[in-house]
């Protein structure tokens, strides 16, 4: 079951005024412009809420590497992977995960979707780390997929796909 968090707008006050002086660029590559950066943060933030209570102090963000991680919860160090959407998810809607962070130290990965024009976010569900390749397909890079509105695209990096329907529900955390 999705869970769908209206987005406050001092919230992203709050991250665009972080972004002026920080960078959330860490691998080199495939790290997201700031607008990425951005609806990423806003994932973090607003799951980081939803299990513990409270925003984390974007002041005390260093611009250093995470570690792959983003929540310690219940000693699972969780990494929150935001993709931004025009419309509301359906259990057929995929969420990605690239291979290049899958050395990283995080146990689960929590999946959500920025619904931009009504600035709502829903969080997808979430899986096991060590799951992904139970739980998704994987697409090598360059790979073309074809969505199922006929549109395409080449994969830029090898990828693992899950369906929300494949997810567990966030309060099963």
């Amino acid at each position: 079951m999705v869970t769908r968090v209206e987005v406050p707008a001092e919230l992203i006050t709050s991250i665009n005024e972080y972004l002026k002086t920080h960078s959330l660029a860490n691998r080199g590559f495939e790290d997201g412009n700031r607008r990425k950066q951005e609806v990423g943060l806003i994932g973090e933030l607003i799951v980081h809420k939803l299990l513990l209570g409270n925003y984390p102090d974007l002041k005390k963000r260093s611009n250093g590497f995470d570690g792959g991680y983003d929540i310690l919860f219940h000693e699972k160090r969780i990494d929150v992977k935001t993709m931004e959407r025009k419309s509301y998810v359906r259990p057929d809607f995929v969420n990605n995960f690239y291979l290049l962070q899958e050395r990283h130290h995080a146990d689960a990965i929590v999946f959500c979707s920025y619904h931009n024009y009504d600035n709502v976010l829903e969080i997808c569900g979430w899986l096991p780390k060590n799951e992904l390749a139970t739980r998704g397909i994987y697409y090598a890079a360059g790979t073309q997929r074809i969505r199922s509105d006929g549109s395409s695209f080449t994969f830029r990096q090898n990828n693992y796909e899950v369906q929300n329907k494949n997810l567990n529900d966030i309060s099963t955390l």
